[in-house]
């Protein structure tokens, strides 16, 4: 009795723990999505703010990235440590993935800050997938009401939130049970950053298993027209 307790030990169990967890790749928890289609950046904006040696030289768009969108307004100089944090806390973590990036809207007469900013961060990682969208407040306005929010810019068009945006241009949010609003997250609030930290380790999650699914979708079709 005690040989098979020990061969179903050695055998049984760990072949039932690998088809559990196989099977349940495919329920992994997706983010919620709170707007289907926003607008992409080029359609209220293609000035983007370049410093030479530290951005990127890909096409200016949302779509097919995994984008962290804020709205600094006219903030950026007087804000610099509080960018600086957005940086250091999110961006760095995030920044070796290919499809990630970070867009950020500021009011025209940014240049230098921006310029300063990047060289500052420029020293520690890479910045190239930080993009400064130059945007006047009506085109700020704009592409914020493309989110389909019930928030609004301030008056510096300037917003506390930044905002995940998949690679089909449909806003997404989780946590909105511990968050002060669904649509966004809080930068001011620290624990917020951990939950963009953790959405979008989620939303890459799913793209990850999906790309797994399809590849694996294309072997079988290959099989079968081998077998022909």
């Amino acid at each position: 009795m005690k040989k098979k307790l020990v061969l179903i030990a050695l055998f049984v169990l760990p072949i039932v723990a690998y088809l559990f967890f196989s099977s349940g790749i495919y329920n992994f928890a997706k983010l919620p999505t709170i707007t289907e289609k926003i607008a992409d950046v080029t359609t209220v904006s293609t000035r983007e703010i370049k410093s030479e040696g530290y951005s990127s030289d890909t096409p200016l768009t949302l779509e097919g990235h995994v984008t962290l969108v804020g709205y600094l307004g006219d903030n950026l100089t007087s804000n610099i440590g509080y960018t600086a944090n957005l940086n250091l806390m999110i961006y760095k973590y995030f920044v070796k993935y290919e499809d990630f990036q970070m867009i950020l809207f500021v009011l025209p007469g940014s240049e230098q800050a921006i310029a300063d900013l990047k060289i500052e961060l420029g020293r520690i990682f890479d910045v190239s997938k930080i993009r400064f969208v130059q945007a006047t407040k009506e085109q700020a306005e704009a592409h914020f009401k493309s989110l389909g929010t019930t928030l609004s810019l301030n008056s510096n068009a300037s917003h506390s939130n930044v905002f995940v945006i998949d690679k089909a241009l449909a806003l997404r949010s989780g946590h909105d049970d511990k968050k002060a609003n669904k649509f966004g997250y809080d930068i001011t609030q620290a624990v917020e950053m951990g939950y963009i930290k953790d959405d979008i380790k989620i939303l890459l999650a799913e793209y990850r298993l999906a790309l797994k699914k399809n590849n694996n979708a294309s072997d079988k079709i290959e099989q079968r027209r081998e077998k022909k």
